[in-house]
């Protein structure tokens, strides 16, 4: 099989358009992919002007382009300086393909694809310049971008939602854990002042004792003590956890800079994350 009908083959079988225009963007030549990215047929695209088939490129070039020089076959560059020009909308397409590659197009077309993909060649064949050109139709895939588009700004906006419920819920309790913590303070001075005067009393109320029975009490009271040292019951304690908790909370939501600005998995140090899940759901959030 020889290369041009290997190459012929390939064009004629491709899910893409590939044609070919002149100077002017007169069509000459399509292949019979038109029929399923357009809905044409060969024969009522040749002969059309390029901006007929897709009529936004007639809005083209909006901004300034550099006109590129001709392809000599189709790797080969002409030698001559001067750039020969063709119709500006072709022109403009050649440069932004050989400068940033394919160029995507939302056009409205009555028979073909809402957004296209052009990649647009200027080719130098037997002294006269012709432009290349292969369509893909991207419909689908614009579709699919918008709509993970669309799905990150609504999780954006339920996460911003949530954090502001949150600092919502955290700030309301500052007063409240700033009191609670006070109290808890005082209770703990209270009660080493009573440990401090205990012992005092009890031997300063009891007489004739000797060394050893002094000492046999102070064991005795110390041994009371440091069992009284816990009058935190579980549900304190608890409660001391969830006030820490609440705290560290609070200080992440207090400042003003844009990472406090969402709560992020393991961001309070020395909570565990399940912790705080089991925190925000007992509040209900």
């Amino acid at each position: 099989m020889l290369q041009n009908d290997l190459i012929d083959i390939l064009l004629v079988s491709s899910d893409f358009v590939f044609l070919s225009t002149d100077n002017a963007g007169k069509i000459l030549t399509v292949t019979p992919a038109i029929r399923e990215v357009f809905n044409l047929q060969e024969g009522e695209v040749e002969g059309q002007n390029f901006n007929q088939l897709i009529p936004a490129l007639s809005l083209y070039p909006q901004a300034e382009f550099e006109v590129v020089q001709a392809r000599g076959g189709l790797e080969m560059m002409v030698e001559d300086e001067a750039c020969d020009e063709g119709i500006d909308y072709m022109e403009f397409l050649a440069s932004h393909t050989q400068s940033n590659g394919r160029f995507e197009l939302e056009t409205e077309i009555l028979q073909g694809p809402n957004w296209v993909s052009l990649v647009v060649n200027k080719v130098l064949s037997d002294g006269d310049i012709i432009y290349t050109v292969m369509i893909r139709d991207i419909t689908q895939r614009k579709k699919d971008e918008h709509e993970i588009l669309d799905l990150n700004q609504n999780l954006e906006a339920r996460v911003e939602s949530r954090t502001s419920q949150i600092k919502g819920v955290v700030m309301s309790c500052s007063a409240e854990l700033e009191q609670v913590n006070t109290t808890y303070q005082k209770m703990k001075e209270k009660q080493m002042d009573l440990m401090e005067s205990i012992e005092a009393s009890v031997l300063s109320d009891t007489d004739n004792l000797n060394e050893s029975q002094i000492s046999q009490i102070q064991s005795a009271i110390s041994r009371e003590l440091v069992k009284s040292m816990n009058l935190y019951s579980e549900d304190q304690i608890t409660d001391q956890q969830f006030m820490l908790t609440m705290m560290s909370l609070n200080e992440l939501f207090g400042g003003e800079s844009c990472e406090d600005k969402n709560l992020k998995p393991g961001q309070l140090s020395g909570t565990s994350q399940d912790e705080v899940d089991d925190l925000l759901g007992s509040l209900g959030l």
